[in-house]
């Protein structure tokens, strides 16, 4: 039960956000809402009001924005696609956005809160025995700043990029007594499976500076890590089985839930982090392919037929379906096979 209520929360939360971007900009930019839902499903509730009907509906997952003359062409000044070609890339990227704005402050949650006190560095405190580290003459006192050329400014940051890791060697980039030095070494793998370099890190007391900066930086690592994984991904470095859907979405919500509030609202920041990064791609039926079609237009100087685009979107849209579905199936696959 407590999975089912944070994954309803988490998801409710992030698509409202998401959908409240659109929602502002096109008040802002002129554009006629017509409606504004929070939940889908038939509607138990509504409300109008200037000219938008506020609605709350059965199912509690997600929301929507209805603009006038979003997928189709209309005769009203207010209409969406009678806007000039800046205003609805700023009303269509408004969304993403929102949800990265949402990220930022859900990790500012997290660094702010009373229990954190420290955070770990990719400072070297203790280089152990046997390991990489001592064999390459690494010291305590050493920052790591870079892994194959990999910037490395939060620990997070060096544990993913040895994730990476496909054999061979290494080079490691880091500073000792303000002088950047590098040296190549090969990880060696632990007890859990994982490639290790070898050494215990140093951890700082957080200031309020402190949190700020590594509000940031996690906020930055989380886009970093979603864009590397995407390219790994397309690129085949990692296979397609390494994909997760609703249900292994639901799945971590469920163990981050367990694990305290902290973990849930981690695993919240990553999620509207992907969505937001997630809808900017030039992909048809996302935002990031309708800005891609606005683009074109700004370009040629000329306006797309909307069925041609709405055409375009449709496949889209039903690639992602499919994409969708194959990804639900790793996750039951998965789940089975535990």
């Amino acid at each position: 039960m407590a999975t089912v209520i944070s994954a309803v929360i988490i998801f409710l939360v992030l698509v409202l956000v998401h959908e409240f971007g659109h929602f502002i900009t096109a008040k802002l930019c002129g554009v006629t809402v017509n409606e504004f839902a929070i939940g889908m499903g038939p509607a138990i509730f509504k409300k109008e009001y200037k000219g938008t009907v506020y609605s709350l509906r059965c199912i509690p997952i997600g929301g929507f924005c209805a603009m006038e003359g979003e997928d189709e062409e209309s005769s009203s000044a207010g209409a969406f696609s009678n806007k000039n070609p800046w205003q609805r890339m700023l009303v269509l990227a408004s969304g993403a956005a929102m949800n990265l704005i949402l990220g930022l402050v859900l990790m500012g949650i997290i660094m702010f809160a009373p229990k954190a006190q420290y955070v770990s560095v990719p400072v070297i405190d203790t280089v152990l025995e046997q390991s990489a580290a001592q064999e390459a003459g690494l010291v305590k006192g050493d920052r790591i700043t870079k892994i194959n050329n990999a910037d490395i400014q939060t620990q997070m940051e060096l544990k993913f990029e040895l994730s990476r890791y496909k054999g061979g060697d290494v080079n490691v980039e880091y500073v000792r007594n303000g002088e950047k030095k590098n040296v190549s070494l090969t990880p060696k793998k632990g007890e859990d499976g994982m490639y290790y370099i070898g050494f215990t890190s140093k951890t700082e007391p957080l200031s309020f500076g402190g949190r700020l900066y590594h509000t940031w930086q996690y906020t930055l690592f989380y886009g970093k890590m979603i864009l590397t994984s995407l390219f790994d991904l397309v690129t085949g470095s990692i296979g397609m089985e390494a994909m997760s859907g609703p249900v292994g979405i639901v799945s971590e919500i469920g163990k981050s839930a367990k694990q305290g509030w902290e973990s849930l609202v981690s695993l919240a920041a990553l999620i509207t982090i992907n969505l937001g990064l997630f809808n900017l791609l030039p992909f048809p039926a996302l935002d990031g392919g309708r800005i891609f079609f606005v683009f074109v237009e700004l370009v040629i100087r000329k306006r797309i037929p909307a069925d041609k685009e709405g055409m375009v979107h449709f496949i889209g849209f039903a690639l992602l379906i499919l994409l969708m579905v194959f990804a639900t199936w790793q996750d039951i696959v998965r789940l089975i096979t535990k």
